[in-house]
């Protein structure tokens, strides 16, 4: 092969690894619900916290599993709770978004590849989920009757169906 084929080769994997790594990323702009669209200005939770691991045995392969890392954030209607200590009972209206990164590269640059956001919603919405809501992506629309999320958030019943509270932050991070 000619030096300028490696060339052609080398540039034609770049442009395809970058337009794969954008296509993957989350887009946090166009029409999205309100209760969420500004989520990046609210308290990270993990702030100054290396989030990764599976300390609970349940992530398995959601949230980018046992090698993925996560950013918390959480609105200021369940702030003092998820900062606080059990019992933890949220309030209606409390949002928590949580960011994925496949890597810990991805996490010291910021690349998110993966979203998903609890809802607190009125009383009697999902009573099985404690009235909890799931939504997979900053553009997505909330189903309350969408029931695929409690299935594992349940073994967090005593924390109101949240893991990442401040005792389980103490406790693993």
């Amino acid at each position: 092969m000619k030096p300028s084929i490696y060339l052609k080769a080398g540039l034609f994997l770049s442009i395809s690894g970058l337009i794969v790594a954008c296509a993957s990323a989350p887009d946090y702009s166009g029409n999205t619900d309100s209760r969420w669209a500004n989520f990046k200005n609210w308290t990270k939770i993990t702030e100054n916290r290396t989030s990764t691991g599976d300390p609970t045995g349940f992530v398995s392969t959601v949230h980018k599993g046992r090698d993925g890392y996560r950013d918390v954030y959480v609105n200021d209607i369940g702030l003092a709770v998820i900062q606080g200590t059990a019992p933890y009972n949220y309030p209606e209206g409390t949002v928590i978004v949580k960011e994925q990164f496949d890597d810990l590269a991805a996490f010291k640059a910021q690349k998110p590849t993966d979203l998903t956001i609890m809802v607190k919603l009125r009383n009697g919405a999902t009573p099985d989920a404690k009235n909890w809501g799931w939504v997979a992506g900053y553009n997505a629309k909330l189903e309350e009757t969408n029931a695929f999320c409690s299935g594992c958030h349940s073994i967090a019943t005593q924390n109101d169906f949240v893991f990442t509270n401040e005792d389980f932050l103490k406790q693993h991070y």
